[in-house]
């Protein structure tokens, strides 16, 4: 568990007298309002100016959260060694790759028998033969140490990214000895090369056999999968959800507006809804920005009484927005918080700058939040995954939750704001608590 500062406590200990003294939306909130809310900034921005690590919670940001980008015009290694039937069927994925990365340099090393197709194809820059593997014969024992020697003298060069095209594991042992910053292929033994991969796929030829159809994934499927794996991972082509904007939602007010979601569809994955707010506090009196809150019509409680503890003019709830208006909304928002949810996904999938605050509920490394300008927030726990519907159901007070400091998440807003050149804005002084403005989201709205 995270131990509160002094500070952080009097802050909680003035929300709870202002909500026993003084009830939302009553006379006397409106007017204790005027005088709570000052100070509250004032604390917590002392509060968050204390930096310090949290060794129980971890934020993924840019590479760590999608993988590597490939510069605009990478050097690209294709092994491809082994007969005539596997070079047909991996065509596909040879098209694949060159249609994603139009502008790459791609070597292809392959065997002598299939070196003229290679060439006639058209999809690579570069063929270098290597009889590594027999054309035809007895069974296949895999690859000597001199053949292997052999392979090294070859002197390839250097790759930003290595691609073995090969289904078994046994050539996985070459693709480790070249000179490349990224590797990608099928699952093979950590001693065979499987440990250089940076990009692995399991070995599906039989998945659905047990899983699913009764058949065998089909070779040349196989192959794409594994094509499709590494554009998606590297290249990363546009996100089809920007085809969700529209032009029907009215242009928002000129002042910049950030979006919080403090609803998850599960209490079970809620973070502390005083420390949400902080992080709300921080971003208006830090970064001048007005909050616009979504959710849907079961969370409208939620919503409100977030937006009730935040200066009076500088909150706006658009909870109860339709899915079909989202998208415009988050169009031009500078940053956006909120849980694993669709929403979150969304916002990432739109280029937004997100802040996910994830829980130890669903495995992380599966489903977290994927984008260019993305952090994930998440804390550490021995249980997790855990999968469970119910606070109740947790023995451990859903601790993955409870160690994630509001500092923890401070800091991923501040690195995003700073380095989004979209986010980018003068900081106002600590100090200073901005006048109240209308906040920046259709009139229509709610």
């Amino acid at each position: 568990m995270t131990k509160k500062s002094p500070i952080e406590e009097l802050v909680e200990l003035i929300g709870a007298v202002r909500r026993r003294v003084a009830p939302p939306e009553s006379a006397r909130e409106r007017w204790l309002r005027s005088l709570y809310v000052p100070l509250l900034l004032r604390l917590e921005t002392r509060a968050l100016s204390r930096v310090e690590p949290n060794p129980y919670c971890e934020t993924l940001t840019g590479e760590a959260v999608l993988g590597a980008r490939l510069p605009a015009a990478p050097r690209i290694l294709v092994l491809k060694l082994d007969h005539i039937g596997d070079f047909i069927v991996a065509m596909p994925a040879m098209q694949h790759l060159r249609d994603h990365f139009p502008a790459a340099h791609i070597t292809l090393v392959c065997g002598s028998w299939t070196q003229d197709w290679a060439r006639q194809i058209g999809l690579f820059d570069r063929v270098v033969v290597f009889d590594g593997m027999k054309r035809s014969g007895p069974a296949w024992t895999g690859f000597s140490p001199a053949v292997q020697q052999s392979f090294t003298e070859l002197r390839l060069g250097g790759f930003d990214l290595a691609i073995d095209l090969r289904h078994d594991p046994d050539t996985r042992v070459l693709l480790g000895q070249v000179d490349a910053i990224h590797r990608a292929g099928f699952c093979a033994p950590a001693d065979q090369g499987g440990a250089s991969l940076d990009l692995a796929l399991p070995n599906v030829e039989h998945v659905s056999t047990a899983e699913g159809t009764g058949r065998p994934l089909p070779a040349e499927q196989r192959l794409l999968l594994l094509a499709s794996a590494i554009t998606n991972g590297f290249a990363r082509p546009e996100h089809p959800a920007l085809r969700l904007m529209h032009g029907g939602m009215p242009e928002m007010a000129p002042r910049r507006y950030a979006i919080l979601a403090p609803g998850a569809g599960g209490a079970i994955r809620l973070w502390n809804e005083a420390r949400l707010q902080a992080v709300g506090a921080f971003l208006i009196a830090q970064h001048d920005l007005d909050l616009v809150v979504i959710g849907t019509e079961p969370e409208r409680r939620v919503a409100e009484a977030f937006s009730a503890a935040l200066p009076a003019g500088r909150v706006r709830s658009a909870v109860g927005l339709s899915l079909a208006e989202l998208p415009n909304l988050m169009r031009d928002a500078v940053i956006y918080v909120g849980y694993d949810t669709g929403p979150t996904h969304l916002a990432a999938a739109l280029g937004i700058p997100t802040v996910s605050v994830m829980s130890g509920i669903p495995c992380g490394d599966v489903w977290r939040v994927l984008g260019d300008h993305v952090a994930v927030v998440r804390g550490h726990a021995a249980c997790s995954p855990c999968h469970l519907m119910e606070v109740s159901q947790c023995p451990h007070g859903v601790v993955c939750l409870d160690v994630i400091s509001v500092e923890d998440v401070v800091s991923a807003c501040r690195g995003l704001l700073t380095a989004d050149g979209r986010a980018a804005a003068p900081v106002v002084s600590g100090d200073h608590v901005p006048q109240s403005r209308a906040a920046a989201v259709p009139a229509s709205l709610p």
